[in-house]
């Protein structure tokens, strides 16, 4: 038997510039489409009380023949713990945990029982649509979002974190399986993604949040915006951001953090020396630019030879509350 497990609030009937997406009605249809005739299954959905379209509405009459099973949850959104919940009123010993906006096929649900029988976890990889078209896109290998597990590797991994807002949370639980199973990762034939905003906010609205990081999240897209006007595009700039943006690019300009460990952000420097060194070293791997933002402005203040290295090699070419950026060039 095999159990679908989903976690969902407000996914059935979204209107978005004109566009009505049904993505979880669509979802279910390809679910019911996908099960091969003679593989016992079921769905069981974590429900936030979504009243776009409630699912008592139907779920059940378009999901048949297999049988649904509806858990009720309270709070904040949490995508990991409402697959959590899912997985625990799930039947079957064999989970498949996938998103309410995804389309499934048949190549999905046979490459997964291939691998679980080969004692695997399976992490497939979907084509996810650009446009309300739904007629080009991309295959989407940087999300571990959906994955067919035995329980007992399930359980064995811990189960999937339960955060509060949207994202994170499969990075995590990838980490953890693979410290107890191998992981097969590859593309499948039919097994898309629906379009839907990308915006973090739009995905991220129902979660529990804290006002103060939605601020700066508006902060960092004004700022990110600003950037484009004084950087041009296809020039490489340093991000001190304190890895608070989240981005390794800013429109086609590439974001290298600072200080820079194996290209991830290793800290603030531990002197002026070493942070002279590091921009050196960066500028001279073809960096154009350095932007430092808001919550780093007290380097300019603590690293006193660093600002003055910068007053003495480089052009200011913006400063306001949000950005302080000069040109390296």
């Amino acid at each position: 038997m095999l159990s679908i497990c989903v976690a969902i609030k407000n996914r059935s009937r979204v209107t978005v510039d004109s566009h009505e997406l049904r993505l979880f009605p669509n979802c279910v249809r390809s679910l019911v489409e996908a099960l091969p005739s003679d593989l016992p299954a079921e769905l069981v959905v974590t429900d936030w009380a979504s009243d776009d379209w409630p699912l008592g509405q139907w779920l059940a009459s378009v999901a048949s023949p297999v049988p649904v099973r509806v858990v009720q949850a309270t709070g904040g959104f949490s995508r990991g713990r409402g697959l959590n919940m899912a997985a625990a009123a799930a039947a079957a010993d064999t989970l498949l945990f996938t998103d309410a906006d995804s389309l499934l096929s048949r190549a999905l649900i046979e490459t997964g029982l291939q691998c679980l029988a080969g004692g695997k976890a399976f992490f497939p990889v979907l084509y996810s649509f650009d446009g309300p078209e739904h007629q080009t896109g991309w295959w989407r290998h940087e999300g571990y979002g959906n994955c067919m597990i035995s329980r007992t590797t399930f359980d064995g991994a811990g189960r999937w974190p339960e955060y509060r807002s949207w994202g994170k949370e499969d990075n995590v639980f990838v980490a953890r399986v693979s410290a107890v199973a191998e992981v097969v990762r590859e593309e499948v034939p039919g097994f898309f993604h629906q379009w839907h905003p990308e915006d973090i906010l739009w995905k991220d609205r129902y979660a529990d949040r804290d006002p103060a990081q939605i601020e700066e999240i508006k902060l960092a897209r004004q700022a990110m915006r600003e950037v484009c006007e004084v950087v041009p595009q296809g020039k490489t700039l340093i991000l001190v951001d304190e890895a608070r943006f989240g981005v390794e690019e800013i429109e086609g300009r590439p974001a290298r953090p600072y200080l820079e460990r194996d290209g991830e952000y290793a800290g603030p420097p531990p002197d002026d020396t070493t942070a002279i060194r590091e921009l050196e070293r960066l500028r001279e791997e073809g960096a154009d630019y350095i932007v430092f933002a808001w919550m780093a402005f007290w380097w300019l203040d603590h690293y006193g030879g660093l600002s003055r290295h910068l007053q003495s090699s480089a052009r200011r070419v913006l400063t306001n509350r949000r950005l302080v950026v000069f040109s390296l060039s």
